[in-house]
């Protein structure tokens, strides 16, 4: 009698635990993007960000400056273009953004990776808001290309202190052996970030970067 209501017990906690199992192995997919009552989502376009000196790499080559924005018709993503081939050490990119109040907020990533199912962490991907690192749990980002990307909103934490006035949001290429063509640094492509928070926010987005993409700089 004590084994069958052992056994009865035991069944009920694998059921119960089977839901967050399978949300521990979702394969990289998408984290839902929650707008509580009382809140509100900014999206801050990563194409929008100062790159006209930016340095960065292609899977094989050299990429830089607007080169780094790919426009792109693919369902998904956000305002039809993104940065990708940032795979080069140090290569940040800065979102600078204004709060009317301080207070805290949810911070969502819009990530694809070239390199199959990658795993990314503060080791190889730095995420630093107002010079302090975030310490995010491991982002499982699936595998996808720049011709036809599946961008996925990755949560990095639901706590971010925003302070009033200017912020500073920096996502920092670490050094890795991510690029599995070279066997040196790689970096997710971005769509954009996302913040959930109910303080009001304002920034300055570099729409003239589009007026540059496609053209050879002279």
């Amino acid at each position: 009698m004590k084994k069958k209501i052992l056994a009865a017990i035991l069944s009920a906690v694998c059921l119960l635990a089977m839901p967050f199992l399978f949300c521990a192995c979702d394969g990289g997919g998408s984290d839902e993007v929650v707008v509580g009552d009382g809140m509100k989502e900014y999206v801050l376009e990563a194409e929008y960000t100062p790159v006209a000196n930016k340095i960065g790499g292609a899977q094989s080559g050299s990429a830089s400056g607007y080169d780094l924005i790919m426009q792109s018709s693919a369902e998904g993503v956000s305002n039809g273009y993104f940065i990708h081939n940032i795979h080069m050490t140090d290569c940040t990119l800065e979102f600078t953004f204004t709060a009317e109040r301080a207070g805290t907020g949810a911070l969502y990533v819009r990530m694809i990776s070239q390199w199959g199912n990658t795993t990314f962490t503060p080791d190889n991907f730095g995420i630093v808001l107002n010079g302090k690192e975030i310490s995010y749990a491991s982002l499982l980002v699936k595998g996808s290309s720049d011709d036809a990307p599946e961008f996925v909103d990755k949560v990095v934490t639901q706590t971010a202190e925003i302070k009033q006035g200017e912020n500073k949001l920096e996502l920092i290429v670490r050094e890795n052996t991510l690029n599995s063509y070279t066997h040196s640094t790689g970096a997710p492509a971005i769509d954009c970030v996302k913040i959930v928070t109910d303080t009001g926010i304002s920034w300055n987005p570099l729409t003239e970067n589009l007026d540059h993409v496609g053209k050879i700089e002279g």
